[in-house]
């Protein structure tokens, strides 16, 4: 046997005992499962069917267990059992030799309540994924006031995040009964009837100059629906 073939040989026996001590063997099996990423304050609120959103209940969903090799841990097959929760926008899995996994859970954070049919609200991100029910929204939350529709939601979201940061930080809450009649309800009773999508340039120069103008100081009412004949009272 050459010297070639003795080395293909011997690499090929390494690989193998390296693939049988981390899959087969008990010198790598699990004894430690962490999580992290989950806040204080999203575990206060019923996500999915569990009572209380913990690193226990996560890892119960992932399907790891303790004492199984970490080898045959299924880094994508838990990303996707993970991902069925919408607070959870991403899963990152990492194995920590010889015996330690560690889930990694980037959450969706709380930036819109949208009013829910009976009663209360539901909580989601700036994209309009909700994943809790909540009776009372957390202070500095703009409130949707809208149907169920998801292309309605999407729309008025859409308006939202063309405001400057500077009006959106004084939204209190948004009506948008059709895709047509969005208003924003702002701090100090100002209140601001932006209608539909369209034109949103336009309107926001109009916005602009009708806020700067000193004559509307004490205008409540700023009527942009049309932005070529606006009207304020």
């Amino acid at each position: 046997m050459n010297r070639k073939k003795v080395y293909f040989t011997s690499t090929v026996l390494l690989v193998a005992l390296f693939a049988y001590l981390l899959g087969w063997s008990g010198l790598m099996k699990i004894n430690q499962i962490k999580v992290s990423g989950i806040t204080k304050s999203q575990k206060v609120y019923n996500f999915s069917n569990f009572s209380n959103f913990s690193a226990k209940e996560v890892i119960k969903l992932s399907g790891i267990k303790m004492g199984q090799p970490i080898a045959r841990v299924n880094s994508s097959a838990v990303k996707r059992k993970l991902l069925t929760l919408p607070q959870i926008l991403d899963v990152k899995v990492n194995r920590q030799l010889p015996s330690t996994v560690v889930i990694d859970l980037t959450m969706r954070n709380i930036e819109i309540a949208v009013t829910a049919p009976g009663g209360g609200y539901f909580v989601g991100d700036s994209s309009g994924v909700t994943f809790a029910k909540v009776s009372r929204v957390p202070r500095g939350i703009p409130i949707i006031k809208t149907s169920t529709s998801k292309a309605l939601l999407s729309q008025t979201l859409l308006v939202f995040h063309s405001l400057p940061t500077k009006i959106q930080n004084r939204v209190i809450s948004i009506e948008a009964n059709t895709r047509d009649s969005i208003t924003f309800n702002l701090t100090q009773g100002i209140r601001i009837i932006w209608g539909g999508s369209q034109e949103q340039e336009l309107k926001m120069e109009v916005l602009s100059a009708l806020l700067a103008d000193p004559k509307n100081k004490r205008v409540k009412n700023f009527d942009i629906s049309s932005p070529l004949a606006p009207t304020v009272k």
